[in-house]
């Protein structure tokens, strides 16, 4: 089936999005095609008022509509940054509700085979903040993936100097997991991370 060139392109837009693939990415085209042209046009504009709204906080770099982000605003006294990957990873968080602190979000994690190295990230920004704000703890709420480890390997030792506490998120199996599905790594971390109860 040959299909128009417009919805060739807004399949490869779609398919451009992290976790969309081909199929995907027709599925969504066509479903939006097939709805009123009402709701196209609004969901093109909820897209461009976001992306003309939406920027990363001057401090933190989470996604706001200001210049400072409310957090930021409102835990000005806070004296722990929880360090994230990506803006989305502060979700979790603030809807369990376990932590009350500050972020910080670096714009990705170290990738040498990608080309990002600790110049394309904003680590150095992260480290100034640290040492000048009086910090008292680093929690690294990084990916357990090679470039999270090594990113907040990095990190870790950037601070080493500094006197604040570094924590990292616990590893382990997730709730509600069958143990003859987990692989051998996130065993090791589990086991190694144990609690006595």
């Amino acid at each position: 089936m040959i299909e128009p060139p417009s919805l060739e392109e807004l399949i490869a837009e779609f398919s451009s999005l992290p976790g969309i693939g081909n199929k995907t990415a027709r599925r969504l085209a066509y479903h939006i095609l097939s709805r009123p042209r009402e709701q196209a046009v609004r969901f093109s504009e909820s897209i461009l008022k976001a992306a003309d709204h939406v920027k990363p906080c001057s401090r933190c770099y989470v996604f706001t509509e200001d210049e400072i982000c409310s957090i930021c605003r409102d835990r000005s006294n806070a004296k722990t940054i929880c360090v994230v990957e990506k803006s989305s990873d502060i979700l979790p968080f603030e809807r369990s509700g376990v932590y009350q602190g500050l972020y910080f979000v670096l714009g990705g994690v170290l990738s040498p085979l990608d080309g990002v190295g600790p110049e394309a990230l904003h680590i150095p920004l992260l480290i100034e903040r640290v040492k000048t704000e009086g910090i008292q703890e680093v929690i690294l709420g990084l990916g357990s993936s090679p470039e999270g480890e090594s990113t907040a390997l990095l990190i870790d030792r950037l601070l080493e100097g500094a006197s604040v506490k570094r924590s990292r998120l616990a590893r382990g199996i997730p709730m509600g997991s069958d143990l003859e599905f987990v692989d051998e790594i996130t065993m090791l971390r589990a086991f190694e991370g144990r609690v006595i109860f």
